[in-house]
């Protein structure tokens, strides 16, 4: 069977070749998105009709919900709240932080998510789609999809709130080109059985068979190396949001990131 490298090669090299049919396809609609964003779609999906329905429900979405990209910029260095909370270790995704299928990895530590600080759900989705933005630039994660690994330990009540999860999956089910591989919940108190078990039904069905409760770390390290993980979770890994915060923001201001934000110019 093919190696993951050659199947790497083959999938971008497909979507490369359909990117003028889909820059056909879409007409005005994407005359001011560069090559690199319409890659996101193609290589989401290698097809042309889906690559350009995403693309459109992408930009239907943004236009109902304009307080993801449009309001004010989803900017480190045009939004101040945005980087306090990007700096606070809720959810992290270091570059090179891959799973063994080689999908990016997004770690999530909700105990650092106090919502009771001034933060409001939308800060919070905010920041969950600024680090979705920079992860969808790796091209390893618009091909293998990511790996979400949240790790409840140490989780309150101040921690979460019901509206973040339906904001959320509102945004980047059926609107985004991304694909989620899996789900690892590991030691997750009742009540966030509870709340989940309402959050799911939002979720279609092939996507909540992907989502796991797991009781232990080697369960996540089937699919995530031990290596590749955060210290604290017995890898070897050790992550500085605010160096990789103050990274992004140098990067927009040399106007570096390829952000979805492009996709929607009106």
């Amino acid at each position: 069977s093919p190696q993951p490298q050659s199947i790497h090669e083959a999938m971008s090299s497909s979507a490369e070749e359909l990117l003028p049919a889909l820059r056909n396809e879409l007409g005005d609609a994407a005359a001011k998105v560069t090559d690199a964003n319409l890659l996101k779609f193609l290589r989401w999906k290698p097809s042309i009709d889906r690559a350009a329905g995403r693309f459109r429900d992408h930009q239907k979405w943004r236009k109902d919900n304009s307080f993801a990209f449009d309001d004010k910029p989803l900017e480190a260095s045009k939004d101040d709240e945005l980087k306090r909370i990007l700096e606070g270790d809720v959810i992290v995704s270091p570059d090179d932080m891959v799973s063994k299928c080689g999908s990016a990895v997004l770690c999530g530590r909700l105990r650092n998510n106090d919502m009771t600080d001034g933060r409001s759900v939308k800060d919070v989705v905010r920041m969950i789609l600024f680090t979705l933005d920079r992860v969808l630039e790796r091209e390893h994660a618009q091909i293998h999809g990511v790996t979400l690994f949240y790790d409840m330990n140490g989780l309150a009540s101040k921690n979460v709130h019901p509206g973040i999860p339906r904001l959320l999956l509102n945004a980047i089910i059926g609107h985004f080109p991304i694909r989620i591989r899996s789900a690892y919940i590991l030691n997750a108190p009742l009540f966030f059985k509870g709340m989940f078990s309402v959050v799911q039904l939002m979720m279609p069905s092939k996507l909540r068979k992907r989502f796991h409760f797991v009781d232990k770390i080697e369960d996540v390290q089937k699919v995530i190396s031990r290596e590749q993980l955060l210290e604290e979770h017995g890898g070897e890994r050790v992550h500085d949001s605010k160096e990789w915060v103050a990274r992004q923001m140098e990067r927009e201001k040399a106007g570096e990131v390829c952000s979805l934000k492009e996709c929607l110019v009106e």
